[in-house]
């Protein structure tokens, strides 16, 4: 006999992992663009203020994905409100193609956060702690 509550602990688990490595993966990758120099041809040392509100709005998205590994709803609320103030950020600032600037800069940021709460959601549905 299938015991239903070790597959959905399953599932859960399965989708656990997953918002695990996909924020880390994210993560990593937006923390390398942030500390990259981003015009070492033109010398310019300062980010100015759109440089220093996007790098906070990493950081903060960076945060929220090191809190989910411990608390998933806080974490994954955390990232999802970053990841839409992220869209708007590109949304506002973007000269051209705005659309291409929100996706890309929230859009990896709003996909862990839902993973996140999606797991969150289901340990709260199986009782898990």
């Amino acid at each position: 006999m299938v015991n239903i509550e070790n597959k959905g602990n399953h599932k859960k688990n399965r989708m656990h992992v997953l918002a695990r490595w996909v924020g880390t993966i994210v993560g990593a990758i937006y923390l390398l663009i942030l500390v990259t120099p981003e015009r070492l041809d033109t010398g310019a040392n300062s980010p100015g203020i759109e440089g220093m509100i996007l790098g906070g709005l990493i950081i903060i998205a960076i945060v929220g994905i090191v809190i989910a590994w411990w608390r998933e709803g806080v974490g994954g609320t955390i990232v999802t409100v970053t990841a839409i103030a992220l869209s708007v950020f590109g949304l506002v600032t973007a000269g051209r193609m705005k659309i291409i600037a929100a996706l890309f800069g929230g859009g990896p940021f709003l996909l862990v956060g839902i993973l996140f709460l999606i797991s969150f959601q289901r340990s709260r549905k199986l009782g898990i702690p």
